[in-house]
Protein backbone atom coordinates (compact mmCIF):
# COMPACT_ATOMS: atom_id res chain seq x y z
CA UNK A 1 0.00 0.00 0.00
CA UNK A 2 0.95 3.51 -0.68
CA UNK A 3 -0.19 6.59 0.94
CA UNK A 4 -0.52 9.85 -0.28
CA UNK A 5 -0.96 13.17 0.55
CA UNK A 6 -1.78 16.33 -1.00
CA UNK A 7 -1.23 19.68 0.79
CA UNK A 8 -1.16 22.88 0.59
CA UNK A 9 -1.71 26.19 2.39
CA UNK A 10 -2.93 28.05 -0.81
CA UNK A 11 -6.17 27.53 -1.83
CA UNK A 12 -7.03 27.80 -5.21
CA UNK A 13 -3.92 25.79 -6.71
CA UNK A 14 -5.90 22.35 -7.11
CA UNK A 15 -5.35 20.66 -3.94
CA UNK A 16 -8.39 18.80 -3.97
CA UNK A 17 -9.12 18.12 -7.20
CA UNK A 18 -5.48 16.99 -7.87
CA UNK A 19 -6.42 14.22 -4.67
CA UNK A 20 -10.06 13.22 -6.29
CA UNK A 21 -9.24 13.03 -10.18
CA UNK A 22 -5.50 11.63 -9.13
CA UNK A 23 -8.02 9.20 -7.21
CA UNK A 24 -9.82 8.39 -10.15
CA UNK A 25 -7.33 7.77 -12.39
CA UNK A 26 -5.68 5.18 -10.30
CA UNK A 27 -8.76 3.50 -9.67
CA UNK A 28 -9.36 3.66 -13.39
CA UNK A 29 -6.24 1.42 -13.58
CA UNK A 30 -7.54 -1.30 -11.52
CA UNK A 31 -6.00 -0.62 -8.09
CA UNK A 32 -7.91 -0.35 -5.14
CA UNK A 33 -8.28 3.38 -3.86
CA UNK A 34 -9.18 4.77 -0.53
CA UNK A 35 -9.88 8.64 -0.44
CA UNK A 36 -9.53 10.21 3.29
CA UNK A 37 -11.29 13.46 3.57
CA UNK A 38 -9.40 15.33 5.96
CA UNK A 39 -10.32 18.64 5.22
CA UNK A 40 -13.48 20.03 7.50
CA UNK A 41 -14.24 22.32 4.12
CA UNK A 42 -14.94 18.75 2.68
CA UNK A 43 -15.26 19.46 -1.01
CA UNK A 44 -13.56 15.96 -1.84
CA UNK A 45 -16.58 14.45 -0.19
CA UNK A 46 -19.09 16.74 -1.43
CA UNK A 47 -17.88 15.58 -4.63
CA UNK A 48 -17.49 11.80 -4.02
CA UNK A 49 -20.69 11.34 -1.83
CA UNK A 50 -23.16 14.17 -3.51
CA UNK A 51 -26.27 11.78 -3.07
CA UNK A 52 -25.48 11.28 0.03
CA UNK A 53 -27.45 12.88 2.72
CA UNK A 54 -26.01 14.72 5.55
CA UNK A 55 -26.88 12.08 8.15
CA UNK A 56 -25.22 9.40 6.71
CA UNK A 57 -22.16 11.57 5.42
CA UNK A 58 -21.66 12.44 9.20
CA UNK A 59 -22.38 8.90 10.59
CA UNK A 60 -18.90 8.02 8.91
CA UNK A 61 -16.96 11.04 9.34
CA UNK A 62 -13.29 11.04 9.92
CA UNK A 63 -13.75 12.99 13.17
CA UNK A 64 -15.54 10.17 14.74
CA UNK A 65 -12.54 7.45 13.59
CA UNK A 66 -10.13 10.17 15.30
CA UNK A 67 -11.52 10.52 18.90
CA UNK A 68 -12.32 6.49 18.64
CA UNK A 69 -15.16 6.41 18.69
CA UNK A 70 -15.31 3.94 14.90
CA UNK A 71 -12.82 2.34 13.59
CA UNK A 72 -11.29 3.94 10.57
CA UNK A 73 -12.64 0.74 8.09
CA UNK A 74 -16.47 1.64 9.34
CA UNK A 75 -15.74 4.82 8.19
CA UNK A 76 -15.90 3.97 4.02
CA UNK A 77 -18.34 4.63 2.04
CA UNK A 78 -18.40 3.28 -1.81
CA UNK A 79 -18.92 5.54 -3.90
CA UNK A 80 -20.06 5.47 -7.88
CA UNK A 81 -16.51 6.28 -9.36
CA UNK A 82 -14.99 3.08 -8.64
CA UNK A 83 -13.29 3.83 -5.32
CA UNK A 84 -14.26 4.53 -1.69
CA UNK A 85 -14.41 7.46 0.85
CA UNK A 86 -13.91 8.16 4.08
CA UNK A 87 -15.82 11.55 4.26
CA UNK A 88 -15.60 15.02 6.16
CA UNK A 89 -18.22 17.32 7.42
CA UNK A 90 -17.80 20.58 8.92
CA UNK A 91 -17.07 18.76 12.96
CA UNK A 92 -14.07 17.91 11.78
CA UNK A 93 -12.78 22.05 12.99
CA UNK A 94 -13.05 20.28 16.20
CA UNK A 95 -10.27 17.63 15.74
CA UNK A 96 -7.58 20.28 16.83
CA UNK A 97 -9.28 21.04 19.88
CA UNK A 98 -10.72 17.98 21.11
CA UNK A 99 -7.39 16.10 20.50
CA UNK A 100 -5.15 18.89 22.05
CA UNK A 101 -5.03 16.47 25.34
CA UNK A 102 -4.10 13.13 23.16
CA UNK A 103 -0.52 12.80 21.34
CA UNK A 104 -1.29 9.29 20.77
CA UNK A 105 -3.51 9.93 17.53
CA UNK A 106 -0.58 10.76 15.62
CA UNK A 107 1.00 7.47 15.72
CA UNK A 108 -3.00 5.40 15.72
CA UNK A 109 -3.76 7.28 12.71
CA UNK A 110 -0.94 6.45 10.76
CA UNK A 111 -1.52 2.69 11.91
CA UNK A 112 -4.97 2.79 10.91
CA UNK A 113 -4.37 4.06 7.06
CA UNK A 114 -2.06 1.03 6.87
CA UNK A 115 -4.93 -1.13 8.15
CA UNK A 116 -7.25 -0.24 5.50
CA UNK A 117 -7.95 -2.63 2.35
CA UNK A 118 -6.38 -0.79 -0.48
CA UNK A 119 -3.39 0.06 -3.17
CA UNK A 120 -3.44 3.68 -2.29
CA UNK A 121 -4.68 6.04 0.10
CA UNK A 122 -5.06 9.78 -0.98
CA UNK A 123 -5.48 12.11 1.54
CA UNK A 124 -7.12 15.30 1.08
CA UNK A 125 -6.14 18.18 3.42
CA UNK A 126 -7.08 21.41 4.73
CA UNK A 127 -5.13 24.46 3.46
CA UNK A 128 -3.52 25.12 6.81
CA UNK A 129 -1.33 24.00 9.70
CA UNK A 130 -3.93 22.07 11.94
CA UNK A 131 -3.91 18.31 13.77
CA UNK A 132 -5.52 17.09 10.15
CA UNK A 133 -2.49 18.30 8.14
CA UNK A 134 -0.33 17.04 10.78
CA UNK A 135 -1.64 13.51 10.58
CA UNK A 136 -1.69 13.10 6.84
CA UNK A 137 2.17 14.24 6.81
CA UNK A 138 2.54 11.46 9.52
CA UNK A 139 0.73 8.70 7.72
CA UNK A 140 2.18 9.97 4.00
CA UNK A 141 4.91 7.88 2.19
CA UNK A 142 4.26 10.48 -0.44
CA UNK A 143 3.77 14.26 -0.36
CA UNK A 144 2.02 15.95 -3.23
CA UNK A 145 2.30 19.97 -2.50
CA UNK A 146 0.34 21.40 -5.94
CA UNK A 147 2.12 24.66 -6.53
CA UNK A 148 1.44 27.98 -9.37
CA UNK A 149 3.98 30.61 -9.60
CA UNK A 150 3.31 32.68 -6.91
CA UNK A 151 5.80 33.59 -4.13
CA UNK A 152 2.91 32.38 -1.50
CA UNK A 153 2.59 28.91 -3.05
CA UNK A 154 6.67 28.70 -2.92
CA UNK A 155 6.43 29.55 1.01
CA UNK A 156 4.05 26.93 1.57
CA UNK A 157 5.87 24.50 0.12
CA UNK A 158 8.83 25.28 2.08
CA UNK A 159 6.95 25.15 5.13
CA UNK A 160 5.62 21.61 4.43
CA UNK A 161 8.79 20.72 3.54
CA UNK A 162 10.05 21.59 6.98
CA UNK A 163 6.88 19.95 8.80
CA UNK A 164 7.56 16.86 7.05
CA UNK A 165 11.37 16.67 8.15
CA UNK A 166 10.13 17.45 11.83
CA UNK A 167 7.58 13.81 11.21
CA UNK A 168 10.57 11.84 9.53
CA UNK A 169 12.83 12.88 12.68
CA UNK A 170 10.20 11.21 14.65
CA UNK A 171 9.25 8.28 12.79
CA UNK A 172 11.92 7.07 11.01
CA UNK A 173 10.60 6.92 7.63
CA UNK A 174 12.22 9.01 4.53
CA UNK A 175 9.21 10.67 3.05
CA UNK A 176 9.05 11.68 -0.27
CA UNK A 177 8.29 15.28 -1.48
CA UNK A 178 7.35 16.32 -5.22
CA UNK A 179 6.07 19.71 -6.07
CA UNK A 180 2.97 19.56 -8.74
CA UNK A 181 2.61 22.48 -10.91
CA UNK A 182 -0.76 22.86 -10.91
CA UNK A 183 -2.97 24.99 -12.50
CA UNK A 184 -0.66 26.75 -14.84
CA UNK A 185 0.51 26.98 -17.79
CA UNK A 186 3.06 25.33 -19.90
CA UNK A 187 5.73 28.30 -19.44
CA UNK A 188 4.88 28.13 -15.87
CA UNK A 189 5.45 24.98 -15.60
CA UNK A 190 8.83 25.07 -17.01
CA UNK A 191 9.65 27.82 -14.77
CA UNK A 192 8.76 25.55 -11.70
CA UNK A 193 10.20 22.85 -12.57
CA UNK A 194 14.07 24.69 -12.92
CA UNK A 195 13.79 25.09 -9.83
CA UNK A 196 17.10 23.51 -8.30
CA UNK A 197 15.95 22.58 -5.07
CA UNK A 198 12.65 20.73 -5.46
CA UNK A 199 11.77 17.49 -6.60
CA UNK A 200 8.80 18.33 -9.33
CA UNK A 201 6.84 16.09 -11.18
CA UNK A 202 7.21 15.67 -14.56
CA UNK A 203 3.82 15.89 -15.04
CA UNK A 204 1.83 19.36 -14.97
CA UNK A 205 -2.03 20.06 -14.32
CA UNK A 206 -2.20 23.05 -16.70
CA UNK A 207 -5.47 25.54 -16.90
CA UNK A 208 -8.20 23.97 -18.05
CA UNK A 209 -12.23 24.46 -17.54
CA UNK A 210 -13.18 20.80 -17.29
CA UNK A 211 -10.98 20.20 -14.02
CA UNK A 212 -13.46 23.07 -12.21
CA UNK A 213 -16.71 21.82 -14.38
CA UNK A 214 -16.53 18.13 -13.37
CA UNK A 215 -15.28 19.47 -9.60
CA UNK A 216 -18.63 21.47 -9.71
CA UNK A 217 -20.96 18.41 -11.38
CA UNK A 218 -19.60 15.98 -8.81
CA UNK A 219 -18.68 13.94 -12.72
CA UNK A 220 -15.31 12.35 -13.39
CA UNK A 221 -13.62 13.93 -16.16
CA UNK A 222 -14.50 12.98 -19.74
CA UNK A 223 -11.76 10.35 -20.59
CA UNK A 224 -11.13 12.15 -24.03
CA UNK A 225 -10.73 15.33 -22.43
CA UNK A 226 -6.50 16.53 -22.45
CA UNK A 227 -6.88 16.93 -18.84
CA UNK A 228 -7.83 13.06 -17.84
CA UNK A 229 -4.57 12.46 -19.72
CA UNK A 230 -2.50 14.26 -17.31
CA UNK A 231 -3.61 13.08 -14.08
CA UNK A 232 -3.31 9.56 -15.55
CA UNK A 233 0.16 10.64 -16.14
CA UNK A 234 0.78 11.55 -12.77
CA UNK A 235 -1.03 8.31 -11.26
CA UNK A 236 1.74 6.39 -13.28
CA UNK A 237 4.54 8.69 -12.31
CA UNK A 238 3.51 8.03 -8.67
CA UNK A 239 3.07 4.40 -8.99
CA UNK A 240 6.42 4.17 -10.04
Amino acid sequence: MKTITVSSLKGGCGKTSTAIFLAEALAYAGSKVVLIDADPNNNATDYLARDETPEAIELRSLFHALKEERELSDCLMSSSLGLDLIPATPSLSQASLELASDPGVIMRFPMAVKGLDADYVIIDTPPALTLELTLALYAADLVLVPIGLSRWTTQGYEIIAARIRAADKTTGKETQLYALPAIVTEKEAELLRAIPTWKTTKTAILKAAAIRNAGNAGKPLNESAAAWSWYQSLSEEIAE
